[in-house]
């Protein structure tokens, strides 16, 4: 299993430097069945390596082709490349490249967010890749690595799409995994942990020794935006409380783990399971941390849950508004009731968790008035005591039901390595692209900055030891804020250059 080098924007505020839960949880597959497994971690073995990329404009986090294609045994046989972020693909397609000249003959698949949402032309594009797999994988490597192991043909297994004698066969969808609890553990001894343990890098925030963990699987709800739906259906699958204390349990034990983050697309979707989740985990009297950094639903966020999910370790929260216009929001099917998301937000400050809000700006049909209804929006979280903000530009992800209208319409004639270098201006604020007609990039660049400075000098100005807090954390290494994690990021990564 390999994980290619990130392709980082110049500019990012993050390099989302983590370990690979994906590739862990599908090597476990392997090794459970048998099959031997090799995770090549390229960004894990080098993760403050930064180089310049074909592309000017980003940066390369990692190994070199040559010395990725050097850790793969010589007599492999089957190689799974993960494909997460669309924005990452042009390296991606090199690498597999890179890979296909040093191992002809061998069986070359792809999986991940990417390859999922666009996987024909994934094929089109990059000859060399010989199969697509479709959302989760675990099942369906298995049973390619089995038939291949067999001598039997791998063109008809279901949820890949295969290229089979120059043209392109979708082959039917797999049904979900039910039962998380008998997916095997994710294979850990394989990743270079400590490096992401040394360096403090994950998705959330520095708080020790983190490593990932998915308390779910899946998302009930259908935002037109993102690809999540192409994914992993529209089927939302939890874990069994218990089995996710004991895999801490054994995390804690093997790798004195001070901080979970959580992954999950939507973690607290059923009240029920976040109590016996949190009441469980303070019975084990851990002085453990635990995050969930990528946003989650308010629903079931009140003053008892949130008391919970803090006496269990909770310390950040992501929530995920998007836009402050209710029209927008009906628009790109947010369910989301504006008034229930900021009592749940004062729920939690008041427990003591810190709070980040994810927005989007720019949707295509957007107006003026509405982008400044989101303005207003940031600036009442800010006066709430949110501590960080996240302005994104809208992007067409391939795979949400948005990219789909603009193809339909002819705004997005064509995937091009251009296409792909415009979405990563996610998290880049020095480029951003606008999808909006009326408002031009130069436009859509001063609403994320204007929206972030008003958010961060008012919350400054309201709550002045913020801005000690955020002094101390630069200077300690520990961060309490995104804002810490984007600062220290964007720090270690020109000293990094600088040391090339």
């Amino acid at each position: 299993m390999v994980r290619p080098p990130l392709r980082v924007p110049l500019n990012s505020y993050t390099t989302l430097a983590c370990p690979p839960l994906s590739l862990a949880y599908l090597a476990g597959t392997l090794l459970s069945k048998g099959f031997d497994a090799v995770i090549v971690d390229a960004v894990g073995e080098d993760p403050m390596r930064m180089t310049p990329s074909a592309n000017p404009a980003f940066l390369r986090v990692g190994l070199s082709d040559e010395e990725l294609v050097e850790r793969i045994p010589p007599d492999t046989r089957l190689i799974g490349i993960t494909s997460m972020f669309s924005e990452e693909w042009p390296l991606v397609r090199e690498v597999i490249r890179s890979i296909r000249r040093s191992f002809p003959s061998a069986l070359l698949v792809a999986g991940g967010e990417h390859v999922t949402a666009a996987p024909e032309f994934s094929l089109g594009d990059c000859r060399e890749l010989d199969l697509c797999v479709l959302g989760e994988g675990e099942a369906t490597l298995a049973e390619i690595a089995l038939r291949l192991s067999r001598g039997e043909s791998v063109r008809d297994v279901a949820g890949t799409v295969v290229r089979e004698n120059g043209t392109v066969q979708v082959n039917p969808p797999r049904p979900r995994i039910r039962d998380l609890d008998a997916i095997p553990p994710p294979a850990w001894h394989l990743v270079p942990l400590e490096r992401y343990f040394e360096r403090g890098l994950g998705f959330g925030l520095k708080r020790g020794r983190s490593i990932p963990i998915l308390m779910s699987r899946g998302c009930p709800y259908r935002c037109s935006f993102c690809s999540n739906e192409r994914m992993w259906t529209t089927r939302w699958i939890p874990r069994s409380p218990g089995a996710v204390i004991d895999e801490m349990a054994t995390l804690i034990d093997r790798y004195a783990i001070d901080n979970f983050d959580v992954y999950d697309a939507t973690a607290t979707v059923r009240r029920d399971w976040v109590v016996e989740f949190c009441t469980r985990l303070i019975a084990r009297g851990w002085n453990i941390t635990w995050q969930i950094p990528a946003g989650t639903r308010t629903e079931v966020l009140d003053d008892e849950v949130t008391r919970l999910l803090h006496r269990s370790g909770c310390r950040y929260l992501a929530y995920a508004p998007e836009s402050g216009s209710t029209r927008v929001l009906r628009k790109v099917r947010k369910r989301l009731d504006l008034v229930r998301m900021k009592q749940s937000m004062r729920s939690a400050l008041r427990s003591g968790i810190r709070v980040k809000c994810n927005m989007i700006v720019g949707f295509p049909d957007e107006t003026p008035a509405e982008m400044f209804e989101t303005t207003r929006l940031c600036v009442e979280l800010a006066v709430l005591g949110a501590y960080d903000l996240n302005m994104g530009p809208f992007c067409p992800y391939p795979g949400s039901a948005i990219f789909d209208e603009l193809v339909a319409a002819g705004r997005i004639p064509r995937l091009d390595d251009d296409f792909f270098d415009a979405l990563a201006s996610y998290s880049d604020l020095g480029r951003t692209r606008s999808w909006n007609p009326a408002v031009p990039d130069w436009a859509m660049a001063m609403a994320r900055i204007g929206n972030m400075a008003l958010f961060y000098g008012i919350s400054f100005v309201l709550h002045p030891g913020r801005l000690a807090s955020l002094v101390k954390n630069l200077a300690t290494g520990r961060q309490d804020t995104r804002l810490a994690r984007a600062l220290s990021d964007i720090v270690s990564r020109r000293k990094a250059v600088r040391l090339q």
